[in-house]
């Protein structure tokens, strides 16, 4: 009967421990599938970033090529005029025709030729101008100035190009301030924002110029006096901002809202073009936004580059679902395989190693955690008593980790923390133990030290590496650590009380200005 009872609680055991580890699988599965999808999720966030970065360097590089070429051009109308000491409208209009801008060089306004008019030659300038065939023409706006420059050439000489014909560019000072620039370095330069003369009223764009002046044949130009003495004029092309851009992007960045700024300055009086009028890039709520810079000839121009709800559509990724929705189903499946199958207590012991495992070792890391560190510091000491070796423990402190989580998120902060993981590793031998205590802290065992010089030479070497940029998901973050060292038997001859040193140690060292090492003031007696 006894044994019928024992039997009969036996099989209730059996019952419960079948409830209590499928019960217990069930969880932990739940939670591994958990973690797989929050894993997946973000790395398909980051390949999401990694792609959008990839899309606004693409178009950033599609707009220097543009500018370079259009710079290119010219420098080759510049060369008409090298080649010959006379160059006539029918002259500037077959080689612009040649080129054939509409066709080849698309969003550029015109190609065209500005002249320097010095005050006395004015009226018989305008009067040659006149005889040739354009009786209306006269250089504009009126006024006195100390010098005065026309638009004599500009091709196509057709459309809106017609109202810049006589044009002085010089007497307005944003255009002024860009050709005087070209002057005086013989460079080609950029304007800043202004209005067209073309403009008529209507579907009105902001503008540009680019300009590369142009001196007298066979002056000496080496000189800064030299250059303004033997100007001659300006070789120039206008820009409608809008037509300009759809040159560059065309459909391509349909999915993507472009925003570009004169200089640093991301106001709405700066503000050269603009991809999609109703939605706002500057708006901090955008999930991809990228503020960038590329230098414009002499100029900077900001470009506020956001991905618009086309582009996050493309950005959503299934597999973190199927990931939750397999790893959901796997889990039910083997919980009742386990409940249909459990007959003996193998099961339970490997559970409860699958659970010791989990319980020893930090989840985002791999490295040791609180727990098993003492238990391995207690093993340390007693060796270390037996042999009469030291044993050191720098505790690790890393310094500029809370602006990563506060400005990037808890995934990059977590991406932060493993990456410093495998540096920490890789600067401890075999039989030492590199932990985690949690948060920013880590640990790192030394044991069979042979004398603090040697745990200084690992404290500064784990400190060097942590000092060395992080490149993670496209971004680089540069951190630091402030370390503590303590030895047995100096600082501490237990756990506790040789943790509690290590800890004052890395105090002092974030108090003496952070990114140093500090070996413990305090004596095993202090404690």
């Amino acid at each position: 009967m006894r044994q019928i009872e024992e039997r009969k609680q036996e099989v209730l055991d059996l019952f419960r421990a079948r409830e209590l580890l499928t019960a217990l699988f069930l969880i932990i599965s739940l939670l591994i599938t958990y973690n797989l999808w929050t894993t997946a999720s973000q790395v398909a966030g980051q390949a999401s970033h990694t792609t959008f970065d990839f899309r606004v360097r693409e178009s950033n590089e599609r707009i220097r090529q543009r500018l370079g070429i259009y710079e290119q051009v010219l420098r080759a109308t510049a060369g008409l005029f090298k080649a010959s000491r006379s160059v006539t409208q029918n002259d500037f209009r077959a080689f612009v025709d040649t080129l054939q801008i509409t066709t080849n060089y698309p969003g550029i306004q015109g190609i065209g030729y500005a002249e320097v008019i010095p005050p006395a030659e004015l009226k018989r300038h305008i009067e040659s101008v006149r005889a040739s065939g354009f009786p209306n023409y006269t250089v504009w706006p009126e006024g006195k100035r100390d010098i005065y420059t026309t638009i004599i050439f500009l091709e196509p000489f057709t459309g809106r190009n017609l109202r810049a014909f006589g044009y002085d560019m010089f007497s307005e000072p944003t255009r002024q301030a860009a050709m005087a620039l070209a002057r005086d370095t013989g460079e080609t330069t950029v304007s800043g924002k202004v209005t067209l003369v073309q403009e008529a009223g209507e579907e009105v764009q902001a503008g540009f110029l680019m300009y590369l002046p142009l001196y007298r044949h066979d002056a000496v130009n080496d000189t800064l006096e030299g250059r303004r003495a033997n100007l001659a004029g300006w070789i120039y092309a206008p820009f409608r901002m809008e037509d300009f851009m759809h040159s560059v992007n065309g459909e391509k960045a349909e999915d993507l809202d472009i925003e570009i700024y004169d200089d640093n300055d991301l106001s709405q009086q700066a503000r050269l073009y603009d991809s999609v009028k109703w939605d706002k890039a500057l708006d901090p709520q955008h999930r991809f936004r990228s503020i960038s810079r590329i230098e414009a000839g002499n100029r900077t121009w900001t470009i506020v580059t956001t991905g618009l709800p086309a582009f996050e559509a493309k950005m959503l990724s299934d597999r973190p679902l199927i990931i939750l929705q397999a790893g959901i189903s796997i889990s039910l499946l083997v919980t009742l395989l386990i409940w249909l199958f459990l007959d003996d207590r193998a099961r339970a012991l490997q559970a409860a190693e699958q659970a010791m495992q989990l319980a020893l070792y930090d989840t985002l890391t791999g490295l040791p955690n609180r727990k098993l560190l003492d238990e391995r510091i207690e093993q340390a000491l007693v060796k270390a008593k037996r042999n009469k070796h030291h044993v050191a423990l720098l505790f690790i402190d890393l310094d500029k980790f809370k602006p990563v989580n506060d400005n990037y998120g808890h995934a990059y902060g977590d991406l932060l923390l493993k990456e410093v993981a495998k540096r920490l590793r890789s600067c401890v031998r075999e039989s030492d133990t590199a932990s985690r205590l949690g948060g920013d802290e880590f640990v790192a065992l030394l044991s069979d030290t042979e004398e603090p010089h040697a745990v200084e030479t690992v404290a500064s070497k784990i400190l060097e590496r942590l000092n060395e940029p992080f490149e993670i998901a496209g971004h680089t973050f540069n951190i630091s650590a402030s370390i503590g060292a303590a030895l047995y038997p100096e600082h501490g001859t237990d756990a506790k009380s040789l943790m509690k040193s290590a800890d004052l140690a890395m105090y002092d060292a974030k108090n003496s200005g952070r990114s140093n090492v500090k070996l413990s003031q305090h004596a095993a007696a202090d404690h």
